[in-house]
């Protein structure tokens, strides 16, 4: 069996390498505002970039990908893929259509997403607490959507229909990875990775013409880390503490990603949410959270008793 992402991670490192992940993935929202490129080549440049890095990594930590492991499990690999892929295409479309903490917080509604979907694929029980909390989630959007201000969702339609979507998409890929048998993260990671960024290329190919791009230097180089630090480095991360934190730790460590979202988007952009658009964030990380709290509570006392 190859070494895994925790061999990077250890025991007394786990949660400090967790907050650095999830600090790194909450700047991503900020960088995107800064390249002047069209989401989805920023996507493919992140896929790519991203690839190499994580095979450089794999290299240096002196791991192997294993080729059973993935070959046993590639249908579902490819698939789950393409969803981080067209994720990552509709979260970067609407970081370029819209504000960046409404496009956060519109991709922060998988986990309320999850818990309905999860009856129908993987025949887990919907509680009437869950099913509340995912409908109050919900909500929570129509508030940060600024539609009951306004009557209508006007010029932000576009980019909050996409920062749902890509909240659609990734919901699709959780499910989908826990379907996922006996395959070490680094494969997971890197064939998710690879199968992303073909996607994405065969869209650019037929979307994008590429002779009217200006690649300028802060554009690319922003691209490029991108790939290395927000993508190959920050999952290295997340998925090594993954192995040493308990349920409770990163579910709570989890929502530095989004909160610092929103709150980088407001102190670096000058983004204004009003009351409303606060209260309906709050109301939609609120909702994501308590359904985690309370199944962490189920088990506790189920393992007391």
């Amino acid at each position: 069996m190859p070494k895994d992402m925790k061999d990077i991670v250890s025991a007394s490192n786990a949660k400090a390498m967790m907050i650095l992940a999830m600090s790194i993935f909450g700047t991503i929202g900020v960088i995107t505002h800064f390249i002047d490129l069209p989401a989805s080549v920023i996507v493919l440049g992140r896929g790519v970039f991203g690839s190499i890095a994580l095979l450089i990594i794999v290299y240096l930590t002196g791991s192997r990908l294993s080729k059973e492991d993935i070959f046993g499990n590639a249908f579902t690999l490819i698939c789950s893929g393409i969803c981080l892929g067209l994720n990552w295409l509709f979260l970067f479309e609407a970081y370029k259509s819209i504000e960046i903490s409404v496009a956060t917080v519109c991709n922060y509604l998988t986990p309320a997403l999850v818990i309905l979907v999860t009856p129908i694929f993987l025949k887990q029980r919907l509680t009437l607490a869950k099913l509340g909390c995912a409908l109050l989630a919900l909500f929570g959007l129509v508030l940060v959507s600024g539609i009951l201000e306004n009557g209508t969702l006007g010029t932000d339609s576009y980019g909050i229909i996409c920062g749902v979507l890509a909240a659609v998409f990734y919901t699709a890929m959780v499910i989908l990875n826990k379907k996922l048998k006996s395959i070490g993260s680094y494969d997971r990671t890197f064939i998710q990775l690879l199968t992303a960024a073909i996607i994405i290329l065969i869209y650019c190919t037929v979307t994008v013409d590429f002779g009217s791009l200006n690649f300028d230097a802060m554009s690319v180089g922003l691209v490029i880390l991108l790939g290395v630090l927000q993508t190959a480095i920050a999952f290295t991360l997340y998925f090594g503490s993954l192995a040493y934190l308990d349920a409770p730790s990163a579910v709570v460590l989890g929502y530095i990603e989004p909160i610092l979202g929103v709150l980088l988007s407001v102190v670096i952009l000058g983004e204004n949410l009003g009351l409303i658009g606060w209260i309906g964030a709050a109301v939609i990380l609120g909702s994501t959270l308590i359904p985690e709290l309370l199944e962490i509570r189920k088990r506790k006392r189920a393992q007391e008793s």
